[in-house]
């Protein structure tokens, strides 16, 4: 069945694997200001670095200690599990180093300078109406997906914010050789030469709007498509289809896709 929605969160934290403990709860880590003045906006006020624990989150906050922005430390794609999902550790070494350097050279896809401007800008304009500013928050996980003998697949999620009290998330999926590595181009997951492939998953879509349809042949990326054990996902980001407000995702099943996708792109459907 063909799935549409125009908003995607995944709940990364009912994926992850979690565990019970007999040990009492501790109290939260508290924040602690470990660097002044990193950055300083053009009408002289300045923002300080705050962190709580070795591990979390990074606060930015102006000196009366409001916080501008949240930043989550970014997570994967090592020690990462996703729960019935092979990770990076099922791997060999070189193949691991081998997807370690493309999210190496990939970084981080977000701008802290850019983004405390914003958040400035917000908090300014909140402070001109009188109304409640909200803090932006950023993270950036790198999850596995889907894999089977020939591939390992993995996911670039990122929530940036629009405005306060609204927040865009960013999927980008990535196939790598389970043997080497080496990343894929994701049109070579399919059986046929790349215009082909785009115009086959087009008709597949079965989107009635033609003028999105067009929007879409215009904007897809190989990196907007995302398998999963029982779907393929290709997930449009917010401000790449003109006429969606929001991001725009079709899910296909792979019983969809016969004649289109490669037998060896095809996951475990029970994950490992």
């Amino acid at each position: 069945m063909r799935i549409k929605w125009l908003l995607i969160t995944i709940l990364l934290c009912s994926l992850l694997l979690t565990g019970c403990s007999s040990q009492p709860l501790q109290e939260p880590e508290k924040w602690a200001m470990v660097e002044e003045k990193v950055m300083t906006f053009s009408d002289g006020e300045s923002v300080n670095l705050w962190r709580r624990g070795p591990f979390g989150h990074a606060a930015y906050k102006l000196s009366d200690e409001t916080t501008l922005l949240l930043v989550q430390d970014p997570a994967g794609p090592a020690n990462v599990y996703v729960g019935g999902v092979e990770s990076l550790n099922d791997l060999s070494e070189p193949a691991q180093r081998a997807v370690a350097a493309f999210y190496e050279e990939q970084g981080l896809l977000y701008n802290v300078p850019s983004e405390l401007e914003k958040a400035y800008a917000d908090y300014l304009a909140c402070q001109d109406k009188g109304t409640l500013f909200h803090e932006h928050y950023i993270s950036q996980d790198i999850v596995p997906t889907a894999s089977n003998d020939s591939i390992i697949c993995f996911l670039t999620s990122v929530i940036l914010p629009v405005n306060g009290q609204m927040a865009q998330e960013v999927h980008l999926g990535a196939v790598f050789s389970r043997e080497t590595g080496e990343v894929l181009n994701n049109w070579e997951l399919f059986s046929l030469p790349e215009d082909e492939a785009r115009q086959r998953l087009l008709d597949i879509f079965n989107v009635a709007d033609s003028a999105l349809r067009t929007e879409m042949q215009a904007a897809l990326k190989p990196e907007y498509i995302i398998l999963f054990p029982d779907n393929l996902d290709v997930t449009f980001p917010r401000g790449t289809l003109p006429s969606q407000a929001y991001s725009y995702s079709i899910g296909l099943g792979y019983d969809e896709l016969q004649g289109v996708i490669q037998s060896w792109a095809i996951p475990n459907s029970d994950g490992i």
